[in-house]
């Protein structure tokens, strides 16, 4: 079963991720450390501005199987989870930008 997810980016990233898509990426510094994930929200209205700022966001949308989500251990929403995979660039679309 697949559902709707939806990333946020600084625009900056626009034209690679059009490029490249959604890439798996890891963080290996600081207090929060994790290996290669996609973070989103499966909910529109609950989207991570937090993480990346609250100006000059894109907000992506895609598809993702049910079964490869997990629950983002960072985040206190019932709606933010990853992947641990990257989302290729023809499934990604964007949606808005704030």
């Amino acid at each position: 079963m697949k559902i709707k997810a939806f990333h946020v980016s600084h625009y900056k990233n626009r034209e690679s991720i059009k490029r490249n898509g959604l890439n798996a990426l890891s963080k290996n510094y600081g207090l929060i450390q994790y290996g290669p994930r996609v973070f989103f929200s499966i909910d529109k209205e609950d989207l991570a501005f937090d993480f990346v700022n609250y100006e000059n966001v894109d907000c992506w949308e895609f598809e993702v199987d049910l079964f490869e989500i997990k629950k983002d251990p960072f985040s206190g929403s019932k709606n933010h989870f990853y992947i641990e995979s990257g989302v290729s660039p023809d499934s990604v679309i964007l949606k808005e930008y704030y």
